[in-house]
């Protein structure tokens, strides 16, 4: 008895001491709110950096293939691909994992054309799943 009356100076203090169930819930919800709201900013961050990650791949096969035309003058044709421009190493797939496409003749009167499917890895698509192409960049 002695010693609640030292940690608290009168029943009124004794009674509010302590958190509710009602106020340790609120709190946990505001938490949760709060930390979806990050996640979704981090996971939108990520998609952007797969992107980017595609763009600097296709951007170093762009130059194995150049290595290729002034080597053989010309570029490797539709049934060699990427292949025969990365030969004696394998062609890398793209950050969501599927190959890349190699296309000639390509885009905007381009010889050829390189292009990521994007995370969906089918053609067209909106946002992470648009498709990216070297000729576009």
């Amino acid at each position: 008895m002695l010693r609640n009356r030292l940690q608290y100076r009168n029943a009124a203090d004794a009674e509010r001491a302590g958190m509710t169930l009602v106020e340790i819930i609120v709190v946990i919800a505001i938490i949760l709110v709060l930390t979806s709201i990050l996640a979704f900013g981090i996971f939108s961050v990520f998609g952007q950096a797969k992107a980017d990650a595609a763009k600097v791949q296709m951007s170093r096969l762009e130059s194995r293939v150049q290595i290729y035309m002034a080597r053989n003058g010309s570029v490797p044709s539709g049934s060699d691909g990427l292949a025969a421009a990365v030969a004696p190493d394998e062609v890398p797939n793209d950050p969501w994992g599927n190959p890349y496409r190699y296309v000639t003749p390509g885009a905007n009167g381009k010889a050829y054309d390189i292009v990521s499917l994007g995370s969906d890895g089918a053609e067209g698509g909106t946002g992470e799943a648009a498709d990216i192409r070297l000729s576009d960049n």
